[in-house]
C-alpha cells in the first residue's frame, strides 16, 4: 500500500516535467489505439486483461484546517479544491455503486436476468474507469495533504489524466453507452422482474438516484472538471507556481474531451446509419448504405407541405429526411408503429419515398432577385409555418411563399401603377369629389400597408420553409424530368443548420476536394477525412500589366452587420474588403476585394510609389466625433496602414463606397523601411529594419501623429515581426523576442526564440497562452509560454511536406494563423500544412499528426487571413437601407472564436491564403492563385456547427474562375 501511494506521489512530482519532455519531442500526450474491434462482442473477453485490477484502501483527502493570515486568493483557492475533492469523492462513490448495488448481485443471482455476455455490456469499462480515479485519488490525497506548503494541483491533473489508459477506458465507456442503455430499456419490457429490482435498488438508495443517472456520471466528469479547474485558473495570479500546470492540464483535459467527443460522434454515425437501414428494411437500401465509405451526416423529422395550382396548402405529411454523404433520402413513418413514451419503446419504422444522390440535389429560393441569394429579412413575428400546418382552420385558406411572392409583386406593380395615376391626378384642372390628390394618397397609404403585410406574412412562411427540385424519371422522349418537394422544419435555426450541412455536404463532393488534404497515417477514415477545409475557389487578385506583381500582404476589414443577420447567416452578414499588397522590384500595387456582393470581385487596383511589405487594418475608434475630424474624413471611419520600403506609412481609408482614398502619409525616422505593423486603438506600432519600433499616436482630430511619440530601440536586426497580446505588444528583432507593455512603452521581456546562431524570427502568432514562432531558414516552429516565456513544443512540418512532395527540397515557413483547432503553415514550396491545436483558450499545442494541402500555389503562401462578420449595433446601423446580403470567404483560418459565432461576432470559416506569384498560373495538378477554404468543422457530426453557413452563399456562386 505505501509503496502505491509512493510511486502516485512520485509519478505526479515529475508528470508535468514529463509531459513537456513529451511536448517538446512533438509527441502527443495522449496516445490513441484501435479499441474497438469490428466484432465488438468478440472482443470484450480480451480488452477485459488489458487492465490491472488494484483493489486496495487508501486515506481519502482531507483538507487541515485553514491556517491563518491567508490571502482573500488562498481562501478562494482552498474552497475550490475543496469542492474538486468532494466532486471526486462523490464521483467514485457513484462508481462503486453501479458495482456493489447492481453489477455485483446481477452476476450471483439465479436464475441470471441477464446473461454473461449483457452483463459485460451493460457495466463495460466501469471498473476500468474506477482504477483510474483510484490512482487519481491517491495522487489528489497526497497533494492536498501538503497544500499549504505547495498550493498546486494543476501537474497532478496532467499526471493522471494524460496516460492513454484513460483515454481508452473513457472512449470505450462512452461509446457503449447507448448499447448499455438500450440492453436496459428492453430487459426491463420484457422481464418485470428486472424492472423491480431496479426499482427496489433506486428506492433502497438515501438519494433514490436511478442506475440511469449513475451511468450518465461517466460522461458529465470532464466537463466538471474542466469548470473547477478553469475557476480555479481564474483565482490564480500570473507568476504562481500552479498557473502554467492548471493551463496544462485544461489543455489535456479540454483534448481528451475533444477526442472523445469525436470517437462517440463517429461511433454514433456508424449506429445510426444501422439503424435507419434495419428501419426502412429495403435490400436496395442496405446495400447503399453499406457501400463505400458514406456516412450519416444528420436526420431531422420535417413536414412535408402539398400546394395545388394556386398555391394554397392542400394537405402536410410528416417525413424524416436522411442527409448522407451523398444521398437525400426522405421516408415517411409507417402507420404501423407509433412513438411510444415506454421504457423500452419499439424503433420507428420508416417507408422510403425516394432518395437522390446529393449532386443533383438543388434548393429553390424565393425572392433572391435574380438568384443572387436567399431572401434575408429576418422574422418581425415568431415562427407561424409550422402553426398553420399543425393548428389549420377547417375553411381558411393558406398559401404558401411562391403564391405571397406573386401577391407582393402584383401590389408593388398596383403601387407604381398608383403612383402614376396620383401624377395624372395632380395634373387635372377640375375639381372632383373622388379624384383629387388626398385620395390618391390613401390609395398610397393602403398599398403600402398591404405590402407590409405581405413582406410580414412570408416572412413567417419563409423562415422554417425548404424547397428541393429534385430530378425525376426520364419522360417517353428520354428528356429528364424534375419534381419539387416542399418541407417544413419546426424552428428557423433547424432550416439554416440543414441547409449549411447540405451546402457542406456537396462541396464535400466537388472534384477538388476529393484529395483535399494528404495526411501521413491515412487511416482510411472518410468521416475524418470530411471535416477537413474545402476548397471553396480561387481567383486572380492582381492586374499585371508589363511587369509582374508578387503578393507579399494582406489585411481584412469587416464591415459590421445587424445582429439579426449574424444570427440567420454569417455569410451575408460578413460585409468586407480584403486589401491585398503585391510588389515588383521597384513600385507596389493594391487590390481591394469586395464581399459587398453576392460574388467576391477586386473593386480597386491601383499602383503606390514604393514597395509594399506590410499592413495592418485599423478599426473604427470610439470616441466622440468632432466636425472638424468629421470634415477631414479622419475620424469615425475604418482605414488601412500600408508600410513600404521607402520608409514611409500610407493610411488609407477602407469603408463601403471608398475607393483609393488616401488620409495620410508620412516617413518614419530616417526613411527606415518598415517591416511590420500592429495597433492599438490609441497606437500604431512600426518595425524597422534598423532593428526598432517606433510608435505612432492619435492626434485630436483622430488621425495619427507624423511624428512618432517614442522609438524602442531592440537591437540591430530588422523587426520582422510585430503581434498584439493583451496589454503587451511582442516583436521579434533577429532571433530575440521582446515583450513591451502597450501602456508604458517599456520593454518588459526579452525571450531568446532560438539558441543557434543565425536563427532569425520571420512570424509569431499568439492563441490562448502560447505563442508559435517560425524563422526565416528551417522548418521547425517553436511554442513558448506567453507569462513565463517557457519554451513547450518544437514542430517541423518538414516530414509531411516531404512525405507528399518528390525530393527534399528547402522548406521554410512564409506565413502562420491559429484558427478553429488548427494552426495552419504557409509554406515557401507554395503548400499549407494544418496542425491540430485545442480550439479554447489554452496553451496551443499540436495534439496530432499534420496534414498537408494538395491545393497549392506556384511561389510561397505570403498570407494567411481569416475575414469574420462583426456585428453592427443599432446606432451604426445607416439610416437610409438594411445592408445588402453578401458572403464572405475568408482567408486562413484565425484563433478560435469558440465553437460557435457568438451575439457579438461572427466567426466566418473561410480562409484566403495568398500566393506570392500573382498570375495565377497552375501548378501542375493543384490549384493556382489565391484560393479560399472552408473548414468542414466536422460536416459528419450530426449536430452541424453554426459556423458553417459562413460559405453557405459562396457555394451557390457561379465560378469565379478566369
Amino acid at each position: 500500500m505505501q509503496k502505491l501511494m509512493k510511486a502516485a506521489r512520485e509519478g505526479t512530482k515529475d508528470g508535468l516535467e514529463k509531459t513537456k519532455a513529451a511536448v517538446k519531442r512533438g509527441r502527443s500526450l495522449i496516445r490513441t489505439r484501435s479499441f474497438m474491434a469490428a466484432d465488438h462482442r468478440s472482443c470484450l473477453e480480451e480488452e477485459q486483461n488489458l487492465f490491472i485490477d488494484v483493489d486496495c484502501k487508501h486515506p481519502e483527502a482531507v483538507l487541515t484546517p485553514m491556517p491563518e493570515g491567508l490571502s482573500q486568493q488562498q481562501v478562494v483557492r482552498r474552497y475550490i479544491l475543496g469542492s474538486v475533492v468532494d466532486s471526486e469523492k462523490n464521483y467514485v462513490g457513484a462508481l462503486k455503486r453501479i458495482l456493489e448495488q447492481y453489477e455485483r448481485p446481477l452476476s450471483e443471482m439465479e436464475p441470471k436476468m441477464l446473461s454473461e455476455r449483457k452483463l459485460r455490456l451493460v457495466f463495460f469499462r466501469v471498473k476500468e474507469l474506477l482504477q483510474c480515479h483510484g490512482l487519481f485519488q491517491i495522487a489528489l490525497a497526497g497533494r492536498v495533504a501538503e497544500w499549504d506548503s505547495v498550493e498546486t494541483i494543476g501537474d497532478v491533473f496532467v499526471a493522471s489524466f494524460s496516460k492513454s489508459m484513460v483515454l481508452d477506458a473513457y472512449s470505450e465507456y462512452v461509446n457503449n453507452f447507448s448499447t448499455a442503455v438500450a440492453i436496459l430499456k428492453k430487459t426491463c419490457a420484457t422481464k418485470p422482474a428486472f424492472l423491480e429490482f431496479l426499482k427496489q435498488c433506486q428506492e433502497s438508495s438515501p438519494d433514490r438516484v436511478t442506475l440511469y443517472s449513475l451511468m450518465t456520471k461517466p460522461i458529465q466528469r470532464f466537463p466538471q472538471f474542466i469548470l473547477l479547474l478553469q475557476d480555479m485558473l481564474k483565482n490564480t495570479s500570473r507568476g504562481h507556481p500552479d498557473r502554467l500546470p492548471l493551463q496544462m492540464a485544461l489543455t489535456e483535459l479540454e483534448t481528451l474531451a475533444d477526442k472523445l467527443n469525436e470517437r462517440k460522434r463517429d461511433a454514433d454515425q456508424r449506429c445510426e446509419i444501422k439503424h435507419v437501414a434495419k428501419a426502412i428494411n429495403e435490400r436496395y437500401l442496405t446495400k447503399l448504405l453499406s457501400s463505400g465509405n458514406r456516412y450519416l451526416v444528420r436526420s431531422d423529422d420535417m413536414i412535408e407541405t402539398v400546394y395545388n395550382d394556386r398555391g394554397e396548402i392542400v394537405k402536410t405529411k410528416e417525413r424524416r429526411v436522411f442527409l448522407l454523404s451523398d444521398v437525400l433520402m426522405c421516408a415517411t413513418v409507417s402507420a404501423r408503429t407509433a412513438d411510444s413514451t415506454a421504457l423500452a419503446a419499439p424503433g420507428r419504422k420508416y417507408l422510403l419515398k425516394w432518395s437522390v444522390p446529393l449532386g443533383h440535389v438543388d434548393v429553390v429560393e424565393y425572392g433572391s432577385g435574380s438568384g443572387a441569394g436567399e431572401n434575408r429579412c429576418p422574422p418581425v413575428h415568431p415562427p407561424e409555418s409550422l402553426a398553420v400546418v399543425a393548428n389549420a382552420k377547417p375553411h381558411q385558406v393558406y398559401v404558401g411563399p411562391g403564391q405571397l411572392y406573386q401577391d407582393l409583386q402584383n401590389l408593388l406593380h398596383d403601387l407604381n401603377v398608383v403612383g402614376q395615376i396620383s401624377q395624372l391626378v395632380g395634373s387635372l384642372r377640375g375639381n372632383y369629389q373622388n379624384l383629387n390628390q388626398s385620395v390618391a394618397h390613401d390609395w398610397t397609404s393602403g398599398l403600402q400597408r398591404l405590402i407590409l403585410k405581405k413582406e410580414e406574412a412570408i416572412r413567417a412562411a419563409d423562415c422554417c420553409r425548404i424547397q428541393l427540385q429534385l430530378p425525376g424519371k426520364q419522360d417517353k422522349s428520354g428528356r429528364p424530368t424534375f419534381f419539387t418537394a416542399v418541407f417544413n422544419t419546426f424552428t428557423p435555426a433547424i432550416k439554416e443548420s440543414w441547409l449549411n450541412s447540405l451546402q457542406m455536404a456537396k462541396l464535400a463532393l466537388e472534384e477538388e476536394n476529393h484529395m483535399g488534404w494528404f495526411c501521413v497515417e491515412d487511416d482510411g477514415n472518410q468521416i475524418k477525412k470530411e471535416r477537413h477545409p474545402l476548397l471553396v475557389g480561387h481567383m486572380p487578385v492582381t492586374v499585371a500589366k508589363q511587369q509582374e506583381f508578387k503578393i507579399e500582404c494582406a489585411a481584412y476589414n469587416p464591415e459590421p452587420c445587424a445582429n439579426s443577420e449574424a444570427q440567420l447567416d454569417p455569410l451575408a452578414a460578413a460585409h468586407g474588403f480584403l486589401w491585398i499588397g503585391s510588389c515588383t522590384n521597384q513600385m507596389g500595387q493594391i487590390a481591394i476585394i469586395s464581399f459587398q456582393n453576392s460574388t467576391p470581385k477586386v473593386i480597386e487596383c491601383f499602383n503606390v510609389e514604393s514597395r509594399i511589405l506590410c499592413m495592418v487594418f485599423v478599426p473604427t475608434e470610439e470616441r466622440p466625433a468632432q466636425p472638424e475630424a468629421a470634415a477631414q474624413g479622419a475620424l469615425g471611419v475604418p482605414t488601412v496602414c500600408l508600410g513600404t520600403e521607402e520608409g514611409s506609412i500610407s493610411v488609407y481609408k477602407s469603408s463601403q463606397g471608398s475607393k483609393k482614398v488616401r488620409l495620410q502619409h508620412f516617413f518614419t525616422p530616417d526613411k527606415s523601411t518598415v517591416m511590420s505593423l500592429a495597433c492599438t486603438p490609441q497606437n500604431l506600432y512600426a518595425g524597422l529594419v534598423n532593428g526598432a519600433v517606433a510608435v505612432y499616436t492619435r492626434a485630436e482630430d483622430g488621425s495619427w501623429n507624423s511624428d512618432p511619440q517614442e522609438v524602442i530601440q531592440l537591437g540591430v536586426l530588422p523587426v520582422r515581426s510585430l503581434v498584439m497580446a493583451e496589454d503587451a505588444l511582442w516583436a521579434a528583432s533577429g532571433g530575440l523576442v521582446f515583450t513591451i507593455r502597450t501602456d508604458t512603452h517599456t520593454i518588459e521581456n526579452q525571450l531568446e526564440a532560438h539558441q543557434e546562431e543565425g536563427m532569425v524570427v520571420s512570424h509569431m502568432v499568439i492563441a490562448g497562452v502560447g505563442v508559435w514562432i517560425a524563422f526565416t531558414s528551417g522548418s521547425t516552429l517553436r511554442l513558448f509560454h506567453t507569462e513565463t516565456l517557457k519554451h513547450l513544443q518544437d514542430v517541423n512540418i518538414a516530414t509531411p511536406v516531404h512525405h507528399m512532395l518528390p525530393g527534399h527540397q528547402r522548406l521554410s515557413v512564409t506565413s502562420l494563423l491559429v484558427c478553429h483547432g488548427l494552426l495552419m503553415v504557409g509554406t515557401s514550396l507554395g503548400v499549407v500544412v494544418a496542425l491540430p491545436v485545442p480550439r479554447l483558450q489554452g496553451i496551443p499545442k499540436v495534439t496530432g499528426r499534420g496534414m498537408v494541402s494538395y491545393h497549392a500555389h506556384n511561389g510561397p503562401v505570403k498570407f494567411l487571413v481569416m475575414a469574420a462578420a462583426t456585428v453592427r449595433t443599432d446606432k451604426d446601423k445607416p439610416t437610409d437601407s438594411p445592408p445588402p446580403g453578401a458572403e464572405a470567404p475568408e482567408e486562413e483560418q484565425e484563433a478560435p472564436p469558440g465553437e460557435g459565432p457568438g451575439p457579438s461576432q461572427g466567426g466566418a470559416d473561410g480562409i484566403w491564403l495568398g500566393g506570392s506569384l500573382g498570375s495565377g498560373t497552375p501548378r501542375s495538378d493543384f490549384s493556382s492563385s489565391s484560393g479560399s477554404l472552408t473548414a468542414s468543422q466536422g460536416s459528419g457530426s450530426l449536430e452541424p456547427r453554426s459556423e458553417e453557413s459562413v460559405v453557405y452563399d459562396l457555394l451557390r456562386l457561379p465560378s469565379v474562375l478566369p
